[in-house]
């Protein structure tokens, strides 16, 4: 039964900060994994930093192909051995002769499970087609295939519109499928083994009390240092948001060419305040004290959080702080110019450690700061895949997206292929998997996945969530003070959902 893999936890709205998650940390260290990836979590309209993560310019495949099936290979080269699947009580065969068509961003998680494919396909008999976009023209396709009815798309990638598209009834639920005995075997899937927050997002945030997808990837923030200017000028890692502060200060008045800090504060609802609500959350306050009709935006916590954001980027941030995007924090950090950042776990491995870094030799990755008296709770965000209800072979695409997060398959690209952020605990405590990535980085990771809360991305969250970063980014530029700023987004929030 769908309870027994959620455990007794209930998912209503309320226990939106009560929610555990988990990382993600690639094996791969190419620049590309991070322009993919990072991506993931902007969101909104951020600026000319905010649109692809990835691709052609022209919209076709990344792979140089607008569909398509993977490249074949025969049964004696396929990349996971037909023999792991065996234990698993499903008839993998049901469907053969069909195909699938799957959207999706060009994205790292593609680039991982693709070799594999002949492996379902073999599996299976069925086709997978694929439709590879740049982050924004995908979103719009999405979209536009889901509320028109078209169906083309049996697979596709979902992110922060959840909940808009669940209520505009273009989601269709997978509890049917889980439930079909000749679709999944929990004993072979193993759904306890999903991170509790990857599994929270999946059911809408808390907003749904049925899945809505399968998790693919998640992101989670951490902490990174310079170990050899903390050692030049005698400092100890930040584990509260004031040392982090102090911290800040001391390098950017002690070193001539080097900021303290750099965080996003580019306007976009996965830009500047997916940073500020790990602070607010921190602080014992949350998003909607009452949704839907108080935000909480405007409560002594979340102005504090704002507070201490603006003012860290203002006094110890480059010039131009406010519209720093992830990429330009990320580049920041790489090149040299700040002593420490926070931001997603995956940049250590797509953007710092690589041989284009600066950095490479003395970055360190710890957790997030935390406030004083209050606890780690990091902000997490997972890429899930989902099916339409006009969608032609769902059953066919729950299979493959059955398929694609299993135990076997999962393992696989994490340890074997090119390795993405896996939603799967199991993974990170792999032993072969942590010497790939190295232990530090595991640990860190771990811990925070396991400490973390997600957004709660409610259906009009797209909507208010860009409004409320808005605010947030004329506070940065000292347009206006964080306290006016956040009234102002609580107010905006508010009337979104009376209007």
């Amino acid at each position: 039964m769908i309870v027994s893999m959620l455990g007794t936890r209930s998912l209503n709205m309320s226990n939106d900060t009560n929610r555990r998650t988990f990382l993600k940390a690639s094996g791969a260290v190419s620049t590309g994994i991070l322009t993919a990836l990072a991506g993931c979590t902007r969101g909104g309209d951020g600026g000319s930093n905010a649109g692809s993560s990835g691709g052609t310019s022209d919209g076709s495949s990344g792979d140089g192909s607008s569909g398509g099936s993977s490249d074949g290979g025969s049964s004696d080269e396929l990349a996971i051995p037909l023999s792991e699947y065996d234990s698993a009580d499903i008839d993998w065969q049901q469907f053969e002769g069909s195909s699938i068509n799957i959207g999706a961003v060009q994205h790292p998680w593609v680039d991982a499970i693709k070799p594999a494919i002949p492996v379902f396909e073999e599996l299976t008999g069925i086709t997978v087609n694929w439709n590879i976009l740049p982050e924004q023209q995908f979103r719009t396709k999405r979209q536009t295939d889901a509320s028109t009815g078209a169906g083309q798309f049996d697979v596709f990638f979902m992110d922060q519109v959840v909940n808009q598209f669940r209520n505009e009834g273009w989601l269709q639920p997978l509890d049917p499928y889980f439930n079909d005995g000749s679709l999944y075997d929990e004993n072979f899937y193993k759904p306890d083994d999903l991170f509790e927050a990857s599994r929270w997002q999946a059911h809408g945030g808390g907003y749904s009390d049925t899945w809505t997808g399968l998790p693919i990837t998640v992101e989670v923030q951490t902490q990174f240092y310079r170990q050899d200017l903390y050692d030049k000028h005698g400092l100890e890692v930040a584990e509260t948001w004031q040392q982090h502060r102090e911290n800040a200060k001391v390098i950017h008045e002690e070193e001539s060419d080097i900021v303290g800090t750099a965080g996003r504060g580019q306007k976009g609802y996965g830009m500047n305040i997916y940073i500020l609500n790990t602070l607010l959350r921190q602080k014992g306050t949350s998003l909607w004290t009452e949704f839907p009709t108080d935000s909480g935006l405007d409560t002594d916590g979340v102005i504090e959080a704002a507070e201490y954001y603006t003012s860290l980027l203002q006094d110890y941030g480059p010039e131009g702080a406010s519209t720093q995007t992830w990429s330009d924090v990320q580049a920041t950090m790489a090149e040299g110019r700040t002593g420490h950042i926070v931001a997603d776990a995956n940049m250590f491995w797509g953007g710092l450690t690589n041989d284009e870094s600066s950095v490479a030799d003395t970055v360190r990755i710890a957790k997030v700061p935390k406030p004083e008296g209050g606890k780690l709770n990091p902000n997490a965000f997972n890429w899930q895949i989902s099916t339409s209800k006009n969608a032609s072979n769902s059953k066919q695409g729950f299979l493959f997206m059955l398929w694609a997060t299993s135990p076997p398959t999962d393992l696989w690209m994490n340890t074997e292929s090119s390795g993405v952020f896996s939603v799967r605990q199991s993974v990170w405590e792999n032993d072969e998997y942590r010497s790939k990535v190295g232990e530090d980085y595991a640990q860190v990771s771990l811990e925070s996945l396991q400490e973390a809360a997600p957004d709660p991305f409610d259906r009009k969250y797209p909507q208010w969530g860009q409004r409320y970063s808005e605010e947030l980014q004329r506070a940065i530029a000292g347009q206006k003070s964080a306290e006016e700023a956040m009234k102002r987004a609580a107010t905006v929030a508010e009337d979104i959902y009376s209007s």
